[in-house]
C-alpha cells in the first residue's frame, strides 16, 4: 500500500525568499528526474530524518514558487513509499528508464503556480532491493547543484554531517551587474541588440527550426533513448595515448570521448564530406570570478559550437575539439559568452550560441553533449552501500556521457532523438 507525506525541515528557514537569476528562469519548466536502484532495502525512517536536516540548509527545496523566485516557507517535500514484494532487482530492465509505477508524483503546472512541492521522493521496495526516485524542479538546481545536494543527503544519513555547504548568494546577478557588455545589451533597443548579438556570432532561432522541433516532439522522437554504448576506461586511455603519439598533443578525456562519438555517428548519419559541430553544456562554478564552486541554483549553459570536418581522423578530431574547448573557456571569451547568453535570456531574444536548425534537423549535423561524468552519481550511499545502477536523466540531450556502474570501469554513451 502506498503512503504519502510531506517532509519539512527541522528548523525555521534561514532565508525568506530566493531571488532567481535569469539562468534559473530558463530552466523553470524543466524537472530533473533521477532513478537509482539498490540491491538492499533502504531504511526510509533514516532517509526521512536525514532529509529533514538537509532541508534546513536547502530552504528552496521545501519552498514554493512565487513570481520570479521561491518563497522559502518550509511547506515541504513530497514523500511517497510503496512495496512491490513480488518483484526482484534482476527483473528491472536497465535499458529503459523506469515507468510511472516507480515515479514520484510531480505536477509541474501546479509547482509553477506555487501550489505544490518543488521536490518529490519515492521509494519502491522490491523483494530484494529498493528503487529510489527523486524529482526536483530545475528552477532550484542544475546537475551540479542537484547531485551535490544528493551527496549531502547521503552524507547526513551516513555520517551525520554535510560533505559541502550550499551557498545562496545571488552570485549570477552580481556578476552580471558588473558586466559592461551585459549592461549595454540589456539597455539597447531590440534592433541594436540583435545586431550586436549577430556580430558576436549568435544564431537566430528561425521558425523552420521551431516547426521541426514541434514535429519531432509530436512524433516523440526526442523521447527515444538508445541502448548505452559502453566504452571501457582502458580504451579511452589507449585512444588518448594514440592521439598523443600521432599529433604530439595531449588531449583531455572529454575531447577524446567526443571524437570517438563523432567517429561512430559519422558512419551512422552519413557525415562524410560534411562539417559537423559539437556544443557543450558548461558549468561556470569555480571558473568565473564571483561564482563559487558551491553556488546553489543554475550556473550552466551551452557555449559556442566547435566545428570540424567529419573526414578528419579520430586523432585530428580530438585535437580540434580539445583546442576549441580551451579557446571557448579562456577567461575573456567565457566572460563574454556569459554576458551574451544572459542578456539574450533577459530580453527574451530568439538567439542561441549555436544553430538550433542543425540540431533539430531530421539529418542533424550539430549535436549537444551533456557530460555527466563529473557528478557523484554512484556515490549516493546512505550508509548501507551505494546503488547498483543509475539510469540516465530523461532530458533530450542528443548525446550524453554517463558513468557505467563502478564494477564495469567505463563510460556509457547514450543517444537520443535522431541519433538513437
Amino acid at each position: 500500500m502506498e503512503q504519502k507525506s510531506l517532509i519539512t525541515a527541522y528548523g525555521r528557514p534561514k532565508m525568506s525568499e530566493y531571488a532567481a537569476s535569469c539562468i534559473d528562469s530558463v530552466c523553470k519548466h524543466l524537472v530533473i528526474n533521477q532513478f537509482w536502484m539498490y540491491d538492499h532495502r533502504l531504511d526510509t525512517d533514516m532517509l526521512k530524518e536525514a532529509l529533514r536536516g538537509l532541508l534546513d540548509v536547502y530552504p528552496t527545496l521545501a519552498g514554493r514558487m512565487a513570481a520570479d523566485g521561491i518563497l522559502c516557507n518550509n511547506a515541504g517535500v513530497l514523500w511517497e513509499e510503496t512495496c512491490i514484494p513480488g518483484m526482484r532487482v534482476k527483473e528491472i530492465s536497465r535499458l529503459t528508464i523506469p515507468g510511472e509505477r516507480f515515479r514520484a508524483w510531480f505536477d509541474n503546472k501546479s509547482a509553477l503556480a506555487g501550489k505544490s512541492p518543488l521536490m518529490s521522493v519515492k521509494t519502491s521496495h522490491l523483494q530484494d532491493g529498493t528503487i529510489l526516485n527523486v524529482r526536483c524542479s530545475h528552477f532550484c538546481a542544475d546537475g551540479r547543484a542537484f547531485y551535490s545536494m544528493m551527496d549531502n543527503w547521503a552524507s547526513l544519513a551516513r555520517v551525520g554531517k554535510l560533505s559541502v555547504r550550499p551557498v545562496y548568494d545571488s552570485a549570477i546577478n552580481r556578476v552580471l551587474a558588473a558586466s559592461d557588455l551585459y549592461g549595454k545589451l540589456v539597455a539597447s533597443d531590440m534592433k541594436s541588440a540583435s545586431s550586436m548579438l549577430e556580430q558576436k556570432g549568435m544564431f537566430r532561432i528561425r521558425s523552420s527550426a521551431i516547426f521541426r522541433m514541434m514535429m519531432q516532439k509530436l512524433l516523440r522522437m526526442d523521447r527515444r533513448l538508445s541502448r548505452p554504448l559502453f566504452v571501457p576506461e582502458q580504451e579511452i586511455a589507449s585512444v588518448r595515448d594514440r592521439v598523443c603519439n600521432a599529433t604530439g598533443m595531449r588531449t583531455g578525456r572529454n575531447a577524446v570521448l567526443c571524437a570517438m562519438t563523432a567517429d561512430v555517428l559519422k558512419r551512422r548519419m552519413g557525415w562524410e564530406g560534411k562539417t559537423v559541430s559539437i556544443v557543450h553544456t558548461v558549468d561556470h562554478r569555480g571558473r568565473m570570478a564571483g561564482i563559487g564552486a558551491d553556488c546553489m541554483g543554475n550556473a550552466s549553459f551551452t557555449i559556442a559550437p566547435i566545428a570540424f570536418s567529419a573526414d578528419l581522423s579520430l586523432a585530428e578530431m580530438a585535437v580540434r575539439i580539445d583546442g576549441g574547448m580551451k579557446s571557448s573557456l579562456s577567461p575573456d571569451i567565457e566572460e563574454e559568452y556569459f554576458a551574451l547568453y544572459c542578456a539574450m535570456v533577459e530580453k527574451k531574444m530568439p538567439y542561441l550560441p549555436f544553430d538550433i536548425s542543425s540540431v533539430w534537423s531530421f539529418r542533424p549535423t550539430t549535436f549537444i553533449v551533456n557530460n555527466c561524468l563529473k557528478f557523484n552519481i554512484y556515490g549516493i550511499d546512505f550508509g548501507t552501500g551505494g546503488p547498483v545502477f543509475a539510469w540516465p536523466l530523461d532530458f533530450g540531450d542528443p548525446v550524453r556521457f554517463w558513468p557505467a556502474p563502478p564494477e564495469e570501469n567505463g563510460v556509457y554513451i547514450y543517444f537520443t532523438g535522431c541519433f538513437a
